[in-house]
This record gives structure tokens, C-alpha cells and sequence, in this order.
């Protein structure tokens, strides 16, 4: 079913590629994908069968995300641009006036204010429940607390992580040796999308189920390479308990 009105921004990473085939394997298909960027072809066999785990659908990192829309059907508009806030990104999105834009923009960048202007909902799932963990690469902070991952969709605004929470969901601890970066946090967060994107889909809108207060949860700034390193070695600790 392809849905009128939702536009997918994505990047050549593994977050979009994992975003365009769950959404591809539910059958929930936007109306057209911006490509930004320059996406290269993967080396290796595309077209893998889906692989789950615990109900995740995992990305197959072999298929880009142009072959993807390719085999669903879906419109491909690419921008040599790789920011969001760049003028010729913006003016694509003007005049495709989405009524929700799902944005899986590069790592690590803020969208600027002129980019939130545009008069439509920026949809985002964070890696991390908040507001208890609000920032970067928090998935490793929750390994650490001893936490569940979690995975949160919001409306962007101009702070970091506090916009209005569309839904928000727990998920196992990922098994030893699965790539954290490249495969859970991406699942995770496409799995949480394809819930938000079938309830739009029957509703019309996103509908907030919480307001964040921004003075309230926790914040973290990216991991150290130590303390990533024992939060991957912590799940050797719970297979072994």
C-alpha cells in the first residue's frame, strides 16, 4: 500500500537502508523516497531473503536503497546535496509538500531551523526510551545501565531529542556477536517506524501520546571507545548467566 502524502529522506546508511525494507517487507510504501547524496552500489548479492530476529527484521546491507524502491516501485528523487539544510533539499521538499517527512538524514546532523520551518512534521526515531536517554549513542549507555534498548519516534524541534513522542517501545538485549552500529540499531528503529507509519496510515496523522518536558531525563554525549567496548562485552556477561 503505498501512502499519500509520506516522503522517506534518506541517506546512503544503514539506518535508510534498514527503514526502506521494513517498511518494503509490511507493505507500508511511501509515496517516494529523497536520496541524498551519492549512493554507490553495495558489493555482494542483493535481494537476500528478509532475516528476523525475535521479530526484527534485519537490514540486508548487500541491497541498496535505490534497488529496494526499484523492486517496491517506489519513485526515487535524488539530490547531490547531503544535508537537509542545504537550499536544494529544501526546495525539493517544498515542492513535494509531504504531510509527514520521515527523516533519516546522515549521522549526526541537526536539522536547522529553516529546514523545521517548511510547514510539515519531521518524523524521527531516536535509538534510546526517552527521555531517559536523551543524545548520542545511548543504545551502549542502556547495555551499560544494565537497561532494555529502546527505540522513541518524535516530532523533531530545535532542541535535541525533546520534541513530542509519537510512541516509544522496548527490545531485547541484542545477542553476543550481532553488529550493534550496523544491525540492532537500525532494526530497532525501523521496527518502531513500521508501527508508527501502519497507525498513521489508519489515522491520518501522527498523535503525540506525551509531551516532553525538556528539563526533564538524562542526556549523553557520544561513548567513549572504552566504555562502548564494555558495553558490547556485557552481553557476553548476560549469555553466560
Amino acid at each position: 500500500m503505498m501512502i499519500d502524502g509520506l516522503i522517506l529522506l534518506a541517506a546512503p546508511t544503514a539506518r535508510s537502508r534498514a527503514y526502506i525494507q521494513a517498511l518494503v517487507a509490511a507493505g507500508l510504501l511511501p509515496e517516494r523516497v529523497v536520496l541524498l547524496g551519492d549512493e554507490s552500489e553495495p558489493v555482494g548479492q542483493a535481494g537476500l531473503a528478509v532475516r528476523q530476529w525475535q521479530g526484527l527484521v534485519l537490514p540486508d546491507h548487500a541491497e541498496s536503497i535505490a534497488a529496494t524502491c526499484r523492486r517496491a516501485g517506489i519513485p526515487v528523487q535524488a539530490c547531490a546535496a547531503g544535508s537537509v539544510n542545504e537550499e536544494e533539499v529544501m526546495d525539493v521538499l517544498r515542492a513535494l509538500a509531504p504531510r509527514v517527512l520521515i527523516y533519516s538524514g546522515a549521522g549526526g546532523q541537526i536539522v536547522s531551523a529553516s529546514a523545521l520551518g517548511l510547514g510539515f512534521p519531521f518524523l524521527h526515531v531516536h535509538s534510546g526510551y526517552l527521555p531517559d536517554y536523551r543524545g548520542s549513542t545511548t543504545l551502549y549507555y542502556a547495555l551499560l545501565n544494565g537497561d532494555a534498548p529502546g527505540a522513541t519516534a518524535i516530532v523533531l524541534d530545535r532542541t535535541i531529542d525533546t520534541g513530542p513522542v509519537i510512541a516509544r517501545r522496548t527490545y531485547p538485549r541484542p545477542p553476543e556477536g550481532m553488529d550493534i552500529d550496523q544491525v540492532f540499531d537500525p532494526a530497532i528503529r525501523a521496527d518502531l517506524l513500521v508501527h508508527v507509519v501502519a497507525d498513521f496510515s489508519r489515522r491520518g496523522a501522527l498523535v503525540p501520546i506525551e509531551m516532553q518536558d525538556p528539563a526533564a531525563g538524562v542526556s549523553y554525549y557520544v561513548i567513549h571507545p572504552v566504555l562502548k567496548h564494555l558495553g558490547i562485552l556485557s552481553l557476553a556477561s548476560a549469555s553466560e548467566q
